[in-house]
């Protein structure tokens, strides 16, 4: 992240900006849709202009870049996560609650490592 406090969300490339839309929305935030550096980019910027919410249209595919005080994912059926790695970072706790089967599998090792691990 960069030291300016509007930017949180990491260094984007402007060069070539060919074109910039800018709609203003209720609260002050602001919709920005541009194309640079052969990048097409989305971004939602809070009243202070701060990025809450960007999605940059690579060549690689689709990237989407979130800043906010809390996410919710909620979804009728399922969501699933298909990805090489997966880390989850956090401050205080995480919670898991499940009212079926909770299930890890492994073709490698599984290392839980705690101050106090509880089983039942």
């Amino acid at each position: 992240m960069s030291g300016d406090p509007k930017e949180q969300l990491g260094e984007v490339a402007t060069e070539e900006t060919t074109e910039t839309r800018e709609v203003y929305l209720r609260e002050g935030r602001t919709l920005t849709v541009a194309t640079a550096g052969g990048e097409e980019l989305v971004e939602i910027r809070s009243s202070s202009g701060q990025v809450e919410v960007r999605i940059r249209l690579t060549e690689q595919g689709p990237v989407l870049q979130l800043e906010s005080a809390r996410l919710e994912l909620r979804a009728a059926e399922s969501i699933d996560i298909a990805t090489r790695q997966l880390t989850v970072t956090t401050e205080e706790s995480i919670t898991m609650k499940s009212r079926g089967e909770v299930k890890v599998e492994a073709e490698g090792e599984v290392d839980i490592d705690g101050k106090k691990i509880h089983l039942n």
